[in-house]
């Protein structure tokens, strides 16, 4: 189960004008991959148009140090694109929406959550996963729903390319014909290794499905285990 949870890939930005700190969630395992600071000063005492000209310097900086952060942030995610679940992004203020806005559209179209937190090194990694849980769950409660919904609507109207029950995935894997291997999380984890190794020799994806939705309930009421083919074998 750990190794077809760690294909799941997210993500993580948490940054402020000052510093940002950008990372990947894989499985239960948070990644640093890198990070930068800025010279944008902090507060600061003044008047009149010493005032204005200084805060005008300070947000060009800004604005220099975001469209850095995004560029890194096309380095380090746009290679993972295809495998990645989504990007979560955090920090205090503004700051984040104002970094959002440079960002590459591919990118920007991941981002599935925005946070406030405090921290924006890698401490705040961990907080930014820690806050976003819900979101997480509800993402992975979504796929399951969609390629389960896919499996069904294939069995109804392209039964050739949908099968269930173990001897029938099994006989359709070692044909070479299985391109997604849906199998529920109430089987046992031998069962389980069994198949992704199976599943695995011949190229086939595999997902577990949990029982949190009237979907995966379906699944686990096929005996657990289905498939959905590259090709009608029927």
């Amino acid at each position: 189960k750990e190794f077809l949870e760690y294909k799941e890939v997210y993500g993580l930005v948490v940054m402020d004008r000052r510093e940002a700190t950008i990372g990947i969630l894989k499985g239960p395992r948070i990644e640093l991959l890198t990070d930068a600071t800025s010279g944008v000063p902090g507060k600061f005492k003044a008047g009149g148009q010493s005032a204005m000209r200084f805060h005008r310097l300070i947000e060009g900086m800004a604005l220099q140090f975001y469209k850095k952060i995004a560029l890194l942030c096309n380095q380090e995610f746009l290679p993972l694109i295809k495998e990645m679940k989504g990007i979560i992004i955090g920090g205090p203020g503004h700051s984040k929406n104002e970094f959002i806005e440079e960002l590459n559209q591919q990118l920007k179209d991941k981002i599935i959550a925005v946070q406030d937190i405090t921290y924006t090194d890698e401490s705040g990694l961990h907080h930014l996963v820690e806050k976003s849980k819900d979101v997480l769950a509800k993402e992975a409660i979504t796929e399951e729903k969609e390629l389960m919904n896919r499996f069904l609507t294939l069995l109804a109207k392209e039964p050739g390319k949908a099968v269930y029950g173990e001897d029938n995935v099994k006989e359709a894997i070692n044909m070479g014909a299985v391109e997604l291997v849906l199998l529920s999380e109430k089987l046992s984890d031998e069962k389980i290794d069994e198949f992704e190794d199976l599943a695995a020799k011949y190229g086939a994806e595999v997902k577990l499905i949990s029982v949190e939705t009237r979907e995966g309930v379906q699944l686990k009421d096929l005996k657990g285990i289905a498939a959905i083919l590259r090709y009608q074998i029927k």
